[in-house]
């Protein structure tokens, strides 16, 4: 029963008091709708349609809020009741054709589409909606990692034409407007183009999208195929441009708006994805791509607590969208909050299952956790291997099993530009470019490229980019290149492609440097290591592959224009100054907690923290120390900034302190370069051995602690030792030059070695074992400790 108004209307006739009750109950309804109540909104709605099944106001807002619900199907027949009563009502055909689109009526849409321009219904709105079934099936790109990790899952865009009970009059689609030629001549070539678009034939699409924007330039529709042309392909310099200037056109386009802020977000240009993110929320406050999106962003900015607040906003939008689940999860693992990722990570591969990007990610996190067992990590890692290696591998290879022929190596990453890893790769490609019985191939997986990817590129056979190709089709493109011996570089880190891997393109499949455990997967034959991170028979148990143990997992090349060695500074300043320079999502509350003990004992010292990228890190830092007793005028952060800067900020250092679980590893090593040693806590697995095998290449095994009583100790007994750090730091140089990591070229050769003897296995039809890859013979720069355990 309708509700009937108190005031009193005794002069109104029945007729008119009837008229005056839906009136007041629509305008109700519509409060309600714009409040966000649409559950109350619907009820009110229904209440109207049961007394006037034909009202048009009241079919129109309720199909909107199905659509705006999810249910396109259901509100194509209210569309319709309305549209009966009233033809000309632009803004009903456009809710209508949206419907039909959102509901996977395709070829009824493109049909209202006629029936509406016949009618004269013409403007942005429509263009737009034209524009947006031009390309039909538009995703959003994984995201890469800013850090070792940052993977979030494919996720496609919904757009909802509709999003609000009533456009507003700017918004509306004009019945009246004049009919525009070049809208109407390029509507059977924006529906050719949605049609190469669907059915990926991306080449043709973009041509097609070219000549449109070159016949009507000022055309929005036009340019919007351009726009999502060029997003597919990856061209993302000019889809910037372009977007820009379709989005003049037409500005309500939510879906070209999104794009634009992800592709904004992939160039770099954080605060214009930003505004553009912020744009589409003000319009559609639900959009669960902005707010994702927005997320993403602000986590670049160093925002952290709004990034975690707008991808958790992401999440209760759509809390069954595993985009939205996996963006939370990214941006709480990247600012070190492993423990409370995992379980959105988790949720995200349980609502996907083959979001290998997200399951890569659940993997990192849970590296991060110190106190998960080793067999655990192993049954989560080989997981992954059994959901993603469905596809058999090749019962034959092409590749001739000749074991002294020359051998073709390929090198898979999306690291290879100024990244550590390729920090570690380059000095060792220089020495294999040159070696006769070996040809470098890279399969390049990013769009930026910088003066480390032009060194690269300069020493390989070929290079290819393969971001754009599918995992079947870099699978493919991999065997016709008929690569022997095939290297992946990330291991579950941020764009990695290992579900191309375990089609087991190449013979035989190692990973090497990017990460620091078993991918899990039985396709990849091969971890190269040494003896030192990985003793012979230690962690075995912990590897689905193989371990080779090399003189050296990878080499150290001291920067250019590194600065010298100062005096120990404990010695004129009179106290002791701890340092840390490893990368701020490292430093958890429990490890300042740790490191504050040590602060405690001491309270003469000091402790420089590197790595500061904005006020906001500093403030949360000292704000842990300050919550665990220490005063924050003992604590001096230096600012993120180049190398030799970096490097000479060491000069005020006096003993590192590391973090854990995840220990350092580059930062250990450029510390020693700089004649300061780091107090380490070692574990049962690799994260926690990066520093401790730096170390122990050095002799300085008196900095390694194996539990937290120990590190404490150990870093205010060695404080204690003024002598010993000062002779120490004096000699560390000269170590380290006595060292295997510290000569490129036996890594080099190590691994030349190693790859020989996989190959030589393979042709025997042996399967990969364990095994040590021992140089023949010392060369002229070789240390006396360069052959492996």
């Amino acid at each position: 029963m309708l509700p009937l108004d108190s005031s009193d209307h005794s002069t109104l006739s029945p007729e008119q008091q009837f008229e005056h009750d839906i009136a007041l109950v629509m305008q109700n309804a519509i409060g309600r709708h714009h409040a966000g109540a649409f559950d109350e909104a619907k009820a009110l709605y229904e209440a109207v349609l049961g007394a006037v099944p034909e009202h048009v106001e009241a079919n129109y807002n309720l199909a909107v809020l199905l659509v705006d619900a999810g249910r396109p199907a259901d509100a194509i027949p209210l569309f319709e009741i309305a549209l009966g009563a009233d033809p000309g009502n632009g803004p009903c055909w456009g809710g209508y054709i949206n419907a039909l689109y959102r509901a996977g009526q395709l070829p009824a849409a493109w049909i209202a589409v006629e029936m509406a321009q016949q009618r004269g219904v013409h403007g942005p709105a429509l263009d737009g909606l034209i524009a947006q079934m031009a390309t039909p099936d538009v995703t959003l790109p994984t995201a890469p990692a800013a850090g070792p990790v940052g993977p979030v899952g494919q996720a496609s865009i919904t757009l909802n034409i509709s999003s609000r009970p009533r456009p507003q009059p700017d918004e509306s689609v004009k019945a009246d407007a004049p009919a525009e030629p070049v809208r109407k001549a390029s509507l059977h070539k924006l529906q050719k183009h949605a049609a190469l678009f669907d059915k990926k034939r991306s080449a043709e699409a973009l041509a097609l999208a070219r000549q449109l924007v070159a016949d009507y330039p000022d055309d929005g529709a036009s340019l919007r195929a351009l726009a999502v042309s060029l997003y597919r392909v990856l061209q993302y310099v000019e889809m910037i441009d372009v977007a820009y200037r379709a989005l003049e056109s037409l500005p309500g386009d939510a879906l070209l708006r999104t794009l634009l802020a992800d592709t904004l977000r992939l160039m770099n240009r954080l605060q214009e994805a930003e505004t553009q993110c912020r744009l589409i929320i003000a319009a559609q406050p639900t959009n669960v791509e902005a707010h994702r999106i927005l997320g993403i962003v602000l986590h670049g900015l160093r925002r952290h607590q709004e990034a975690v607040s707008a991808c958790r906003r992401a999440v209760e939008l759509a809390p069954r969208a595993a985009s939205a689940n996996g963006s939370l999860g990214f941006v709480l693992l990247e600012q070190g909050a492993a423990q409370e990722a995992v379980p959105w990570l988790r949720r995200t591969i349980e609502i996907d299952p083959n979001d290998n990007v997200s399951h890569s990610s659940l993997l990192f996190g849970l590296l991060h956790d110190d106190t998960n067992a080793p067999e655990m990590l192993l049954k989560e890692h080989r997981a992954f291997g059994k959901q993603h290696e469905r596809h058999a591998p090749p019962k034959k290879y092409a590749n001739s099993r000749d074991p002294e022929r020359a051998l073709r190596i390929g090198f898979v990453s999306g690291d290879l530009l100024n990244h550590a890893v390729a920090n570690y790769l380059l000095p060792v490609i220089e020495h294999l470019s040159r070696d006769p019985n070996l040809s470098l191939h890279f399969y390049y997986n990013y769009v930026i490229d910088d003066h480390v990817t032009a060194k690269l590129r300069e020493h390989a056979t070929t290079w290819r980019t393969v971001v754009m190709l599918g995992d079947a089709e870099l699978a493919e493109q991999i065997r016709n290149d008929h690569i022997d011996i095939l290297i992946d570089l990330s291991g579950h880190t941020g764009r990695n492609r290992l579900v191309a891997l375990a089609r087991k393109p190449a013979p035989l499949q190692a990973s090497w440097i990017g990460y620091p455990g078993t991918t899990g997967m039985s396709t990849i034959d091969y971890y190269l290591s040494d003896g030192i991170v990985t003793p012979a028979g230690e962690l075995d148990d912990q590897f689905v592959e193989k371990i080779v143990r090399m003189p050296a997992l990878a080499p150290y090349a001291p920067p250019a224009n590194c600065p010298p060695v100062n005096g120990l500074p404990a010695l004129h300043n009179g106290y002791i100054t701890y340092g840390s320079f490893n990368r701020l999502n490292k430093l958890r509350q429990d490890v300042i907690a740790l490191w504050a003990v040590i602060l405690r004992a001491k309270p003469d010292a000091r402790m420089v923290i590197g790595a500061i990228e904005q006020d906001r890190d500093r403030e949360t830092i000292a704000g842990w120390f300050a919550a665990e007793g220490i005063d924050p005028a003992r604590l001096t952060f230096q600012p993120r900034t180049s190398v030799p800067v970096y490097l000479q900020q060491h000069h005020r250092v006096d003993i590192c302190l590391d973090t854990f679980p995840y220990a350092g590893s580059t930062t250990t090593l450029n510390a020693l370069w700089m004649g300061v040693p780091t107090v380490t806590l070692a574990g049962m697995s690799i994260p926690t051995r990066g520093s401790a095998s730096w170390l122990k290449r050095v002799d300085l095994e008196a900095f390694i602690a194996h539990d937290k009583d120990a590190f404490v100790n150990k870093a205010i007994a060695l404080a204690d030792d003024l002598d010993t750090l000062k002779t120490v730091r004096s000699g560390l140089r000269e170590r380290c030059l006595a060292s295997a990591p510290f000569h490129p070229d036996v890594v080099a050769q190590g691994l030349s070695v190693a790859l020989r003897m996989m190959w030589r296995r393979w042709c025997a039809g042996e399967a990969p074992v364990s095994f040590d890859a021992v140089l023949p013979r010392q060369s002229a720069s070789a240390p006396a400790e360069q052959t492996a355990g």
